[in-house]
């Protein structure tokens, strides 16, 4: 439409000034909630909103494609684009034609169009066929202009498939004809700004193993590198200071200026609870080294990874605390004060569902929750993680939420941060002392123990169903069915566990295999904090996936 981007008195000097919000990692919005995030966002001064869709949105002659998942139907895609429209929001269509599809392969249908991993296949027809009916689709069901077609972390691109049939090739050459294919079809339909991920480019054209490298130079002809009407975008959730932003987008620059985007993000995507804290210091460092660079776009992403555990609007912190610095407004009290005037709460209140814990140094955001919840109560993969304070810190907790979660409009977001927390409080440490008693051959302190087994269980299911309301509240069905196989499976383990400590004191087994094998720390001795007992980090894999923190079993990708 010719009055995109909408143009509003908000004092934002970007162009366009969005969120970008997932869609792909079960969570799939549902409408009215979806709507209540763009009234939010349209007062908050942002002019756009971006769904990240990998496959959940309907492709017609294609009913693999989001089966099951959950995913938009081009009416509603259409509904919700009129929606923001009345409120000057433009919906710009997000998918991934590179990378980033795992879950269409699973379907033997999409088989010979995998590169390897989740990768499509590039340069065989079947693939670009399948990436026009998603273009196709987008510019049917949006008004803007604007596509993101991503291409993002495509590490093994040219390494499967594509070996087999081409042999080596120079992969910035093979990024470069795909690019140039999906973007050729993305103008046909209209598409006059096309937005590509710049981590692919930056890696290849500065022959970088790391996106994050500040001194990365540019070693590629990049020349004729990005496609006409692709622009970049330079994604980074990470750095705490804005040299490092400003150095990283000056490398974005070289291999093309015009148009460049950049995405920061609020972190909802590594456990049932935010880390709005954490996400403000980088938001603040890098909108500032955007404006100083000369960036015109700007997105504030919102991700789910690993089963969208973590509500959007537990977010609203972060969302806020960005429009206000891209608004000028750096002051952090006029901040917290203008934050309680649009959502009636203190601002330091609503942080407590952060749910941040002690923690020696603020450079990296921690979530114990998370894995205190899934970890088992013998094997016990976490137990060597946790400090004593853990107990303490997470009774304090529910102490401080309780009151929140009378609150009538977000209330129901605290009620499950308090439910998570009196779980963990109690749970944090019964593997430890299972473990002593079971070592001391107390068998009277190991039955008393068995029944506290089953007062945790009788907590988990309390936390369910705080956690079913609010995943109900926001998103569709579809997705949940993961989160009842991931809590359930605490719930009968912590029966299980119960019933063989009850055997074991009753004479009935003369050992418990589990709690015969010494703990390690699951770190291993080539980790930087190996043998320190503090909370893990975000970049331990172990604080972050599932099929990681439950068992060192495989239990299977698909959870």
């Amino acid at each position: 439409m010719s009055n995109l981007p909408f143009k509003r008195e908000t004092g934002i000097p970007f162009k366009r000034f969005g969120v970008r919000t997932d869609c792909s990692r079960n969570a799939v919005w549902n409408v009215p909630a979806l709507k209540k995030w763009i009234d939010i966002i349209s007062r908050l001064g942002y002019n756009t909103l971006t769904l990240y869709c990998e496959d959940t949105y309907e492709l017609e002659g294609e009913p693999y494609f989001g089966y099951g998942r959950g995913r938009f139907t081009k009416a509603e895609l259409k509904e919700l684009n009129a929606y923001a429209r009345e409120r000057q929001v433009e919906m710009i269509p997000g998918t991934n034609t590179l990378a980033h599809l795992g879950s269409i392969f699973r379907w033997a249908h999409y088989a010979e169009i995998n590169d390897n991993a989740d990768i499509l296949l590039c340069e065989d027809e079947r693939t670009y066929a399948l990436i026009e009916k998603m273009i196709a689709t987008a510019a049917e069901c949006f008004d803007s202009r604007v596509i993101d077609i991503n291409m993002d972390e495509a590490d093994m691109l040219g390494r499967g498939k594509y070996y087999a049939k081409h042999g080596p090739d120079k992969r910035i050459e093979i990024l470069k004809r795909h690019m140039n294919r999906v973007c050729e079809i993305a103008r046909k339909y209209g598409f006059e700004m096309i937005m590509i991920s710049g981590d692919m480019s930056f890696r290849l054209a500065t022959h970088s193993d790391s996106y994050s490298n500040t001194k990365a130079v540019v070693q590629e002809d990049v020349s004729d590198l990005i496609p006409e009407g692709a622009v970049l975008k330079y994604w980074d959730y990470y750095k705490r200071s804005k040299e490092d932003y400003t150095a990283l987008t000056k490398v974005h620059q070289q291999i093309k200026a015009e148009g460049l985007w950049y995405q920061c993000g609020v972190w909802t995507w590594h456990a049932f609870s935010p880390e709005n804290n954490y996400s403000t210091g980088a938001i603040r460092n890098s909108l500032q080294a955007a404006m100083e660079n000369g960036v015109e776009n700007i997105n504030v992403c919102f991700f789910g990874d690993d089963g969208g555990e973590c509500a959007r609007f537990a977010g609203l912190p972060g969302l806020f605390y960005a429009s206000q610095i891209a608004k000028g407004i750096d002051d952090e009290a006029t901040i917290k004060a203008n934050f309680e005037k649009e959502f009636g709460i203190p601002y330091d209140q609503f942080l407590l569902i952060d749910l941040t814990q002690r923690n020696e140094t603020e450079e990296y955001c921690v979530h114990p929750t998370r894995y205190i919840l899934y970890n088992d109560p013998f094997i016990g993969l976490m137990d060597m993680t946790l400090p004593e304070s853990t107990r303490a810190d997470h009774e304090e907790l529910v102490k401080l939420l309780a009151p929140l979660c009378k609150n009538k409009e977000w209330g129901y977001l605290f009620q499950t941060m308090h439910d998570l927390c009196a779980v963990t409080a109690e749970k944090c440490d019964i593997g430890t002392r299972i473990r002593a008693a079971y070592e001391a051959g107390d068998k009277a302190r190991l039955g008393e123990l068995a029944g506290e087994l089953r007062r945790i269980r009788d907590l988990v299911e309390k936390f369910y169903y705080s956690f079913r309301n609010q995943w109900m509240r926001e998103n569709k069905p579809h997705g949940f069915d993961v989160s009842d196989v991931r809590i359930g499976g605490v719930m009968t383990r912590l029966n299980h566990c119960a019933q063989r400590l009850d055997e074991f004191v009753a004479g009935k087994v003369d050992r418990i295999e589990e709690l015969e094998e010494t703990l390690l720390d699951v770190r291993t001795p080539l980790s930087p904090d190996y043998g320190k007992r503090k909370y893990l980090n975000y970049w331990d894999r172990n604080s972050r996936y599932y099929t990681e923190i439950v068992s060192a079993n495989w239990v299977g990708k698909g959870f």
